[in-house]
């Protein structure tokens, strides 16, 4: 994908700012699922009840362990079950509630809308390069070096990214 021109930039600003500021206050949306690159999960809006502002849990059919979401809402009453959160606003922008795979929604924006600070240019000297042994999936982790207590020694775990301490042999 190409990065967006600073023209496309300045009109996303424009378009998704508080309209009492003097933008236009369009309303953004996640992108379809169907947009979504493989493995990243799909981000759609909550939406409460008809008549209610109690937040529920997220549909099953959008959740990525539903028998998760059956252990952590076990036995608990309709409006006990997930938080019953508001979303705050972050750099004049207010967030949204989502079902992004997770048992109930959270608050969420585009990257576009609110700037995420990924700190990927931090240098960090504690970072140690991934397990050879790593899946092809690890491509830019940031992996640590293991201090492991006594019984266990630094090892590789199949299908994870960095070393881990496991049991000595």
């Amino acid at each position: 994908a190409l990065a967006p021109t600073a023209v496309e930039c300045s009109l996303r600003k424009l378009l998704n700012s508080d309209s009492s500021k003097g933008g236009l206050a369009v309303a953004w949306k996640p992108d379809p699922c169907e947009e979504v690159e493989p493995g990243v999960p799909c981000t759609q809006l909550y939406h409460h009840p008809q008549g209610s502002t109690t937040v529920m849990p997220c549909p099953m059919e959008t959740v990525t362990s539903p028998d998760g979401c059956g252990a952590l809402f076990g036995g608990k009453a309709d409006g006990e079950q997930c938080p019953q959160i508001t979303c705050p606003k972050a750099l004049g922008v207010t967030m949204k509630l989502v079902c992004a795979g997770g048992c109930c929604p959270t608050c969420w924006a585009p990257d576009h809308v609110v700037g995420l600070d990924r700190h990927t240019a931090l240098k960090n000297p504690d970072v140690v390069p991934p397990a050879p042994e790593a899946p092809t999936t690890c491509g830019g982790v940031r992996c640590f070096e293991p201090l492991c207590g006594e019984g266990f020694t630094k090892g590789h775990v199949q299908g994870d990214c960095c070393y881990s301490c496991v049991a000595s042999r």
